[in-house]
């Protein structure tokens, strides 16, 4: 071999050691998922809210012990948890890192970032008052937000960037006497709450009952939640991965795992066991349905 070929030889040696690092962390972030969770009990219950190492450390939460199972069907990817708020996590995802949410509301502006695909049916959110408060301002077993916002003396808090849904987010303003923060997690406004920083909020039943549920022992709950008249069908939560090439093959697996996990007996059970026993019953049937046609159906991806 002459001198050039083996210069030849030797740089093109050198080219592919050079590439082939690259390549393989290429293919590594295609074949790794990062999930982003939420310091949300019930929901998902993180060890001192951090969260797992792995897909097996996940808790037993509505939508983390629902999460598990979707995992065990993808057994091709690599799977990374984090727990980012939704500012930092829509960062994260324009700079480029493979970001998926096992507990999203689909919305139009959403759709400009991400692919959706339906995870499991949900129950609505609540109007919360301390139990006293809601004696005095609310008539009967359910609340009017309209009614509360013509009143014009009482003040509501919710969580920046959350979707509460279009029925209610009307009702959800600042001109309603509503305002919006960054908290770091959903239980702080049920603290500011209790402790009397403003009139009301908007939760999940379960989120309320978990959240009394872990004060001191014989402290008796002083929030009530109450349903509210404005609300409309309770919404389909779903899971979400960017919109882009990776993101859209990682969800043609998610919504086929979805699908498998739908047939299974348990998995309408997994979010029902964290309901007041009244409201599980009257939400099994519609579960049920659900979870049959999921099952049934074919590809639901957005």
């Amino acid at each position: 071999m002459s001198a050039r070929l083996r210069r030849g030889f030797f740089l093109l040696l050198l080219a592919a050691l050079a590439m082939g690092p690259a390549h393989a962390s290429e293919d590594g972030q295609r074949h790794q998922i990062t999930w982003n969770l939420v310091d949300w009990p019930p929901f998902y219950l993180l060890k001192d809210g951090q969260p797992p190492a792995t897909p097996e450390e996940l808790g037993e939460g509505a939508i983390d012990g629902f999460l598990r199972l979707v995992l065990q069907r993808l057994p091709q990817y690599r799977h990374r948890f984090v727990v980012l708020n939704a500012p930092r996590a829509e960062v994260e995802r324009k700079a480029g890192l493979g970001l998926c949410s096992p507990s999203s509301m689909r919305t139009p502006e959403r759709l400009k970032d991400r692919y959706f695909t339906p995870a499991l049916p949900t129950v609505q959110l609540q109007l919360v008052m301390q139990r006293e408060r809601a004696a005095q301002l609310v008539n009967g077993r359910r609340a009017s937000l309209r009614e509360l916002a013509r009143r014009g003396d009482l003040e509501g808090v919710i969580l920046n960037k959350r979707h509460y849904g279009p029925e209610l987010e009307p009702w959800l303003q600042p001109e309603r006497g509503v305002r919006a923060i960054v908290a770091p997690k959903a239980a702080n406004l049920l603290a500011m709450l209790e402790a009397g920083r403003m009139d009301y909020t908007l939760e999940y039943p379960m989120v309320v009952a978990h959240h009394q549920a872990q004060q001191r022992p014989g402290r008796q709950p002083t929030l009530v939640s109450l349903p509210i008249e404005e609300a409309g069908e309770p919404p389909i939560g779903y899971f979400s991965c960017n919109r882009n090439a990776w993101g859209k093959a990682v969800i043609a697996d998610l919504d086929r795992a979805l699908r498998e996990v739908a047939a299974l007996p348990e998995a309408a059970q997994i979010y029902q066991r964290w309901l007041a026993p009244e409201l599980a019953a009257s939400e099994r049937q519609r579960f049920e349905r659900f979870f049959a046609a999921r099952a049934r159906g074919g590809v639901r991806i957005e």
